[in-house]
């Protein structure tokens, strides 16, 4: 089995819920940031205290690249999701196959952990969002 290896360290948790993004909050002025920061950007405080995020957000914007990357080979598609802590998270999609016109700004997506690529003998796994089947 393949080393699985976070694309960086302490932005998310696999939890029996599911995937959840770590993101922190200034003691001082309330303002939260994703990922986590080490000195509030509005009041400078350190004063920082870690948080959960919350799973299910709602789509705000998203595009489909045709080009390739470096990691993914095209179509793909990224989004920023809005989350209700009052940020805006950008990240990868997971969609299937014909799901791409289904998606819609405001719909409700959900923080998934899985492999985003692979190096050598090791999985890179991050986040994404994949849209909510009610």
């Amino acid at each position: 089995m393949a080393e699985r290896v976070p694309i960086r360290e302490g932005t998310f948790i696999e939890s029996a819920k599911g995937g959840i993004l770590l993101a922190n909050r200034c003691k001082s002025c309330g303002q939260t940031f994703f990922p986590k920061s080490s000195i509030c950007f509005n009041c400078f405080s350190e004063d920082m205290e870690e948080m959960e995020l919350s799973r299910i957000g709602k789509l705000y914007s998203f595009a489909t690249a045709y080009m390739p990357s470096v990691h993914f080979q095209p179509p793909y598609t990224v989004g920023m999701v809005e989350m209700p802590e009052g940020m805006r998270v950008f990240g990868p999609l997971k969609i299937q196959e014909g799901e791409r016109e289904r998606l819609r700004v405001g719909m409700e997506m959900e923080v998934i952990i899985e492999k985003l690529w692979e190096e050598g003998e090791t999985e890179v796994i991050g986040y994404k969002f994949k849209p909510v089947i009610s």
